[in-house]
């Protein structure tokens, strides 16, 4: 879909089928409206925050400034969550989202296991003021608890057990950031910055995971290109762990690391 497409499907609230099956005049307002979008997107603001919403697994997550724009790489990482998950047999399970964002994970899992619970965990406010709208239009709301705390924090206090944590975490390394295009820099740095190496978080999600989960639960994350051998060692270092498995994204890219927990 061209951005023009995308623009008009957002103007009209409509569907890019019906949009191509129903072509329509635009109104004055409409056009001056399309205009100011197209203003916009020269200027270097993303595509999905001047609409304001895009889509997840075929789920409809709003967006805008504050918050991450999930991307296809994310789906990668939900559908090989829901693969492993089902293996399970059972519906009631408690999954822990660690840097939750749009919401877009729990989200897209709460409505594939009808008697789950999700946790989603960001210390962004104005993420998580998305998620929770996010959650209500996609009929999922209470089913998900949102909290508001520093990752790290949450990670050390919480006794809860889960039977998957997944993150999709900062892993672009400090000193890339500026390079990244205008439309990416326009997203909060927060969700982008994973420090010197872009593994700073892993470090703390790995070793919290395996204390966090049930036996032969599952761990699973999503990393940045050229990761995946650092991220394995860390998986060594930590230990505790089975079945440690590598996913490549649609560009061929290794992305996602699945892993379970010991049975002990």
């Amino acid at each position: 879909m061209c951005d023009d497409e995308l623009f008009l499907t957002a103007i009209l609230n409509c569907s890019r089928s019906e949009l191509l099956l129903h072509p329509v005049s635009l109104t004055d307002e409409q056009t001056k409206r399309l205009d100011e979008m197209r203003q916009r997107l020269a200027a270097g603001e993303p595509v999905q925050y001047i609409c304001g919403f895009t889509e997840f697994i075929g789920h409809r997550i709003e967006v805008g400034p504050g918050v991450l724009i999930p991307r296809p790489e994310t789906e990668v990482l939900v559908d090989a969550v829901i693969k492993d998950l089902k293996a399970i047999v059972r519906q009631d399970l408690l999954v822990l989202d660690i840097g939750t964002g749009s919401g877009c994970i729990p989200i897209s899992l709460a409505k594939e296991f009808k008697l789950s619970r999700m946790t989603g965990v960001d210390m962004s406010a104005e993420a998580l003021a998305f998620a929770r709208r996010n959650a209500r239009l996609n009929g999922v709301a209470d089913r998900i608890d949102f909290i508001q705390k520093d990752i790290f924090w949450f990670l050390d206090e919480t006794d809860q057990r889960f039977d998957a944590v997944i993150s999709n975490p900062p892993y672009i390394p400090t000193a890339i950031l500026p390079s990244l295009p205008p439309d990416v820099r326009c997203e909060p740095a927060l969700a982008l910055d994973g420090g010197p190496d872009g593994l700073h978080f892993y470090r703390f999600i790995i070793p919290a995971a395996r204390r966090l989960l049930k036996p032969g639960g599952l761990l699973a994350l999503e990393f940045g290109d050229g990761q995946r051998k650092e991220l394995e060692n860390l998986f060594v270092i930590t230990g505790g762990w089975d079945k440690i498995s590598i996913i490549k994204d649609n560009a061929g890219k290794s992305r996602i690391a699945l892993a379970q927990k010991q049975d002990q």
